[in-house]
């Protein structure tokens, strides 16, 4: 019996956190979308959703308000926090052994009496029991968002209530959004023992490790210098932390796993040039022809040089995996680095100042809103206070309400051609008339579309209209030509007037 309700307990437990989970998920697909590509990478049979889902913030069709960087890196700690939970009680389940005797509770009769007298036993021997376990209910409540605490700054929920992303991030790194490479370039100068290297350079340098061969064959020094191979161990363990806590959902383990599978075959494999011929990455040296590299590899200069710069190497490789990984927030740095070297000291202190309260501020905003349930984000509707529900803008923010007033987009106008679909604003009304729904609906009734027919809705005035033009069509199609004495054309009407006139 204790080990039936064991079992019952942590497919409770699980089914919580995964309802929890997925919560998150559809509150805020980027949750999702910030991690699945990376996760990709990991899973080359893997199946994308389409970029413009990804770039709507979409699940199903409803578009999901912007949430602040502090607040998507937060829940997505938050969940892989979940996740561990998870994992521990699928690995407890898991150990369960010994068969479960359900016997005893077998209704052969099928008249339900021995389960309930059973059911009534076992609630009075628990409700005696001192170590109760805890209500549904109440474990639903620890794992809902905002049960941290009573105030509403904070989005955590009470199982992830300790979790603080201030620890992990300093407050360059902007919660992943930029890398703090500033350290790292004052090292690189006592490396190289020269202050030519400005901050912008340092960049090209890392830009390096972006190509396949560049760090390799024109390195910003020699290879096999102790200071630069402490150096490269130092900025790749730096990225491959970064890595791991901007894309806490992609399993690290395994991409740990695979980046020290693909390095062994990294350097088995050469870089072949036409002219120069094979480059042994470990070695540094070319080789004329692919079987003396071959025969290379199986020598002890070789292997003695993988044993003894296997750390150098492996943090090389590891660098230029992660910097490829991370080039979005490599290019957004040197923007950043870039406008912040063209600040004034006031643009700067304003920066600085914008950055701060970022960095200090709630994960969740006191004037933020919830998603709502609506058939569109373009359907207007009055709320029980009163306020309207505005479409949103390019930016994610809703239209003002003076804006959408101007732009007439409180006008409703309906057009009995296309089954009475009603269009907000003149300008969706006026550009309807000329989409490949209202012209098919012409074709229907058996008239030719043509801009004569424009801002016409009535399936009277139209069909009307066409019987007119049509009308006066046939009619000048049935026109006589006759020509005159002097070869002029003209119909037989006016030939006649003018006969009678004596003109012809």
């Amino acid at each position: 019996m204790a080990t039936l309700e064991k079992r019952r307990e942590l497919l409770e437990d699980l089914e919580i956190i995964e309802d929890a989970i997925s919560h998150r998920f559809a509150r805020n697909p980027e949750l999702y979308y910030s991690n699945v590509i990376k996760e990709a990478f990991l899973d080359a049979t893997m199946q994308l959703p389409s970029t413009s889902n990804m770039a709507a913030n979409r699940i199903y069709k409803n578009k999901k308000a912007k949430r602040s960087r502090k607040q998507i890196v937060t829940q997505q700690h938050e969940i892989d926090l979940f996740l561990s939970q998870m994992l521990a009680k699928q690995k407890e389940l898991n150990s369960l052994k010994g068969p479960v005797n359900t016997e005893d509770y077998e209704d052969n009769e099928n008249n339900f009496n021995h389960l309930k007298e059973k059911l009534a036993e076992i609630n009075s021997k628990y409700e005696t029991a001192g170590d109760l376990q805890l209500d549904v209910n109440e474990k639903i409540a620890q794992y809902c968002t905002f049960s941290a605490s009573g105030e509403s700054n904070t989005i955590l929920s009470e199982k992830a209530r300790d979790l603080d992303v201030n620890q992990l991030f300093t407050r360059e790194e902007q919660y992943g959004e930029f890398m703090d490479v500033e350290k790292f370039h004052y090292q690189w100068l006592n490396v190289i023992r020269n202050a030519d290297c400005s901050l912008l350079g340092f960049f090209n340098i890392l830009e390096k490790f972006l190509s396949n061969s560049d760090y390799l064959l024109t390195p910003p020094m020699d290879r096999r210098n102790q200071k630069y191979g402490q150096f490269l161990i130092q900025m790749s363990c730096y990225f491959e932390q970064f890595f791991n806590k901007v894309y806490i959902l992609v399993n690290s383990e395994l991409l740990r796993r695979k980046l020290e599978t693909d390095f062994e075959e990294y350097m088995c494999t050469p870089i072949v040039h036409v002219q120069n011929g094979c480059y042994c990455v470990v070695c540094g040296k070319w080789f004329k022809v692919m079987t003396v590299f071959q025969s290379h590899l199986l020598g002890k200069h070789h292997k003695k040089n993988q044993a003894r710069r296997y750390s150098t190497l492996i943090a090389e490789y590891k660098l230029h995996r992660y910097l490829n990984l991370l080039q979005k927030e490599l290019r957004n740095t040197k923007e950043f680095i870039e406008r912040k070297l063209a600040f004034t000291a006031e643009e700067r202190m304003e920066e600085m100042s914008r950055i701060s309260l970022a960095y200090e501020g709630p994960d969740y905003a006191i004037d933020e809103r919830e998603n709502e349930d609506k058939k569109s984000k373009n359907v207007v509707s009055e709320r029980s206070n009163g306020e309207l529900e505005l479409p949103l803008g390019p930016d994610g923010l809703p239209m003002p309400h003076w804006l959408y007033k101007l732009q007439g987009l409180d006008v409703l106008y309906t057009c009995e051609i296309c089954g009475d679909q009603s269009y907000k604003g003149r300008r969706m009304f006026e550009k309807h008339f000329n989409e490949p729904t209202h012209l098919f609906h012409l074709k229907c009734l058996g008239i030719e579309p043509s801009d004569a027919f424009k801002f016409i809705t009535s399936i009277q005035e139209v069909q009307d209209l066409w019987k007119r033009i049509s009308g006066s069509r046939k009619e000048s199609s049935r026109e006589i030509e006759v020509e005159d004495d002097d070869g002029n054309v003209m119909t037989q009407q006016v030939y006649e007037e003018l006969k009678k006139q004596g003109l012809v």
